[in-house]
């Protein structure tokens, strides 16, 4: 008997535990498109912190639009999902970037926005962490109003 107590108890704390999950895959659904809307200062690129002045993505889902700043220029733009994937159409200004980090950061941004990349939401208590990846870059972003 204990046995079977065992076999229904072990299905059911797995469905427990992931329904805690503390990742959310955001797909452009109507239950998750809302988690990117706001202002996101990029603190990682490619797993490296970089420094401040940290650019900052503005998304607002209802519109479908983005706009902020890439490390070096202005952006503004359209975004959408495709299959899953974040995919954006964004313009940009022609500023000449400051130093390396900037370039590389602005590089990896058009890179996300322009092939398309996957998003996860991290949230663990009041705490929030968007992931932006695809093959070939990624991004880490915290709310800018817990960048000071």
């Amino acid at each position: 008997m204990k046995a079977r107590h065992r076999l229904v108890a072990l299905p059911l704390a797995a469905a427990l535990l992931s329904a805690c999950s503390p990742f959310t895959r955001i797909e452009g659904d109507a239950n998750t498109a809302g988690k990117l809307d706001g202002r996101w200062a990029v603190r990682y690129v490619a797993g490296k912190e970089i420094p401040k002045p940290h650019p900052e993505l503005r998304f607002d889902s209802p519109a479908g639009t983005l706009s902020g700043t890439d490390g070096c220029n202005r952006i503004s733009g359209r975004f959408s999902f495709e299959d899953g994937r974040l995919k954006a159409r964004v313009a940009s200004t022609r500023m000449a970037c400051l130093n390396e980090t900037a370039a590389s950061t602005s590089a990896a941004i058009h890179t996300l926005l322009g092939q398309g990349a996957e998003v996860v939401e991290v949230a663990v208590g009041a705490g929030r962490v968007l992931l932006i990846k695809n093959a070939e870059a990624e991004i880490r972003l915290v709310p800018a109003e817990h960048d000071q």
